[in-house]
């Protein structure tokens, strides 16, 4: 007779056949989907939303002259089809911040510079709606998101001059980095941020210093 620990039984059988299937885990498109689009404060209750590269080109093009006024663009010149498609396999993120009619008030854009590090490339928002934090707001989502996906680090860019996005990354985490010279951009601050507390505390261990003691 058979050992009850070799022994099917009707249960047995039946447990099997209702068993539910393995969990699969989330795509990046399913995390995307739990915290995008974001409603926005003010602007009549617009919306920051995930678009694809079309969309966004177009979108971007009709507002960058308004948004950076003064700058220069270096000249475009033809790229190898296989580069290009090479580097649009790569994650990328495109977002559009929208006041309640539709009208495009600024943008987020970036990638994976490697599987750790998402590169936040450019940003921008129209004068007017600069005072009402809506770029605040989309940016924390953002934040979130890159973590939920799994980077244990974002970095951006920026020129010496461009105060006021740095004193806006330092106030939401970020760290000053390094710097680097580029004949399209000049001189640029680098600046990250760390999700997890052991990275920023190795960072900080290497690049730190010990503050001076409080005088009583």
């Amino acid at each position: 007779m058979p050992s009850s620990a070799t022994l099917d039984t009707p249960n047995t059988f039946e447990a099997a056949a209702t068993a539910q299937p393995a969990e699969t885990a989330e795509t990046i498109d399913d995390i995307r989907r739990r915290f995008f689009p974001v409603r926005l404060p003010g602007a009549g209750s617009g919306v920051g939303r995930c678009v694809d590269e079309a969309t966004f080109r177009e979108a971007v093009g009709q507002i960058y002259a308004s948004v950076f006024p003064d700058r220069d663009a270096y000249p475009y010149r033809p790229k190898s089809e296989e580069l290009v498609t090479e580097y649009r396999s790569l994650h990328q993120e495109r977002i559009l911040m929208e006041d309640g009619d539709g009208k495009v008030m600024g943008w987020l854009k970036g990638r994976m510079a490697d599987p750790d590090t998402f590169y936040l490339g450019t940003s921008g928002m129209l004068p007017e709606y600069r005072a009402q934090r809506v770029a605040a707001l989309c940016y924390v989502k953002l934040l979130e998101y890159l973590q939920a996906v799994g980077y244990e680090r974002v970095t951006s860019e920026h020129h010496p001059s461009n105060r006021t996005a740095m004193i806006f990354q330092l106030k939401h985490g970020f760290s000053i980095e390094g710097m680097s010279l580029d004949e399209r951009w000049g001189p640029m601050v680098k600046m990250v941020r760390f999700f997890d507390e052991d990275r920023q505390a190795e960072f900080d261990r290497r690049f730190g210093f010990e503050q001076y003691p409080k005088v009583a």
